[in-house]
């Protein structure tokens, strides 16, 4: 493989990194606390419109070079959001006719993403136990919280 591919996906994910950090933010800030998944939502959405976008681009600009593909697809827009390359899998299933596939391909990513992200947090709390300090700062916090909404 030449050096010059996973160079361009490292600074393609490097930027994506980036520009996820600061979309995510700035849409939560503006959104508020009581949406805390806007700023997720909103890079997985953009990441979806783009991937499509790129993906015809890099079929109809012939002299698209690979690596050039590969740092706007794998790297930025991989970085950027995950979420985008599992809608781009679900449409190419969906466009063969394999709407079963495309279906399970839902399914499994969401709901069992979900569930698997859940198992994590038992885990981990299993794990890592919280300690009686933190769970008086936790708690103090979300007093303050809530005097803060009133």
């Amino acid at each position: 493989m030449q050096i010059l591919i996973p160079l361009a996906v490292g600074f393609g994910g490097c930027v994506g990194a980036l520009l996820r950090f600061y979309i995510s933010g700035a849409v939560n800030r503006a959104a508020g606390e009581s949406l805390v998944f806007a700023g997720t939502t909103a890079v997985n959405l953009i990441g979806c419109f783009l991937i499509g976008l790129l993906m015809i681009v890099a079929m109809r600009i012939p002299h698209l070079s690979l690596p050039v593909q590969k740092l706007l697809v794998t790297g930025l827009l991989g970085s950027l959001t995950t979420f985008s390359s599992f809608a781009m899998e679900s449409l190419n299933l969906l466009s063969e006719g394999r709407v079963g596939t495309a279906a399970t391909n839902a399914v499994v990513n969401v709901v069992v993403g979900v569930l698997l992200a859940w198992c994590g947090v038992l885990v981990a709390g299993t794990v890592f136990p919280e300690t009686e300090q933190q769970s008086e700062i936790r708690i103090s916090k979300s007093e303050t919280d809530s005097n803060f909404k009133s």
